[in-house]
């Protein structure tokens, strides 16, 4: 048999997404949209490898100890994009079912069950991914991933980096294997948006503690939760696809700003130390915002390497606890 000789280059690889009516079920491609992704990672249709015990007396390993397991495989990737109100948006529908201008993910958020269940139907909270030119035979040339659903995301903004261009990386699970596939696209739309940038923060709305006016150089926001799928369903067509998908942690809401150390910096001092929680916002005067009610700042460091000294301020997001079921906004992410 002749070596094979193809190969794709990578920069030919283009990522679209779509929302699903039913999770797992390929929805028609009308509403595929091509992302601004800059990098990604592709999941390849393997699972993981076990082997039973071998038989005492015996010193080598058979074929029938392999095992390959279907039923338990959770498939992982990610999309890094340039952070345009799309990108934005989708990370939030992706994480926590929000993908209005204005994304909020409140104290008494319950997890969709019924979204994320295979048999639900239509009204389907994942997503269907595909990576064109992404495959790696010369005919079934795509990937395409369907069930996905958001595990995390991270918004991130340095003045020194990518122009100072917002990043949007979504972190991405799925239970159903990866599909090789011949299937073109016939007119897809495409994002089209331009992404936000640090260098249109304003002094005046980027805040801690409502009245201390952050010189911001960089920050980074991260949302992560812990999903896992349930079991498998039919296995007549040997993909062992699963009943679902269950949210199994609470939101980790994260991050931090860089920021020039001033006077407003030295006002925060006993905030670093007390447990005080203070309000926080980073805001652009082209309507993009991120809010927290509730921020508790971490250990803070100091960094003299450059002309002037500098301060890191880790924080954590944080809500009341709903105990008389009131609601109270944990993250606001408004955006246009």
């Amino acid at each position: 048999m002749a070596q094979a000789t193809n190969y794709f280059p990578s920069q030919d690889v283009s990522v679209f997404i779509q929302d699903e009516v039913i999770v797992g079920t390929t929805p028609d491609d009308s509403a595929l949209t091509r992302l601004q992704a800059t990098s990604f990672t592709i999941p390849e249709a393997s699972v993981p490898l076990e082997f039973s015990s071998a038989r005492s007396g015996q010193y080598t390993t058979t074929a029938t100890q392999a095992h390959h397991s279907q039923g338990t495989k959770l498939w992982t990737f990610d999309t890094v994009l340039r952070g345009t109100p799309f990108s934005v948006l989708k990370a939030c529908q992706a994480v926590f079912e929000q993908g209005s201008s204005t994304a909020e993910l409140d104290n008494d958020y319950v997890f969709d069950v019924a979204g994320y269940r295979v048999a639900t139907g239509s009204g389907a909270k994942t997503h269907d991914i595909r990576f064109i030119n992404g495959g790696a035979d010369t005919t079934n040339h795509n990937i395409e991933l369907k069930g996905c659903i958001g595990t995390g995301f991270t918004l991130s903004s340095d003045i020194g980096s990518e122009g100072g261009e917002l990043v949007c990386t979504i972190n991405w699970a799925t239970g159903f294997m990866p599909v090789h596939s011949a299937d073109d696209i016939s007119s897809p739309a495409y994002d089209e948006g331009t992404p936000k940038n640090i260098r249109n923060l304003g002094l005046t709305t980027t805040e801690l503690d409502s009245a201390n006016d952050m010189v911001v150089q960089s920050y980074e926001l991260s949302v992560q939760r812990t999903i896992e799928r349930v079991h498998y369903s039919d296995i007549t067509d040997g993909q062992f696809h699963p009943f679902g998908y269950v949210m199994t942690s609470p939101f980790e809401i994260t991050g931090s700003m860089t920021v020039i150390r001033n006077d407003d910096v030295h006002d925060l001092l006993a905030n670093f130390y007390n447990s005080t929680a203070v309000d926080l916002r980073i805001a652009e005067s082209s309507d993009f915002a991120i809010d927290i009610n509730k921020a508790v700042l971490g250990e803070s460091t100091v960094d003299n390497g450059g002309a002037i000294l500098m301060q890191t301020i880790p924080f954590t997001a944080v809500a009341d606890e709903d105990i008389d079921g009131s609601n109270e906004q944990v993250l606001g992410i408004t955006i246009a």
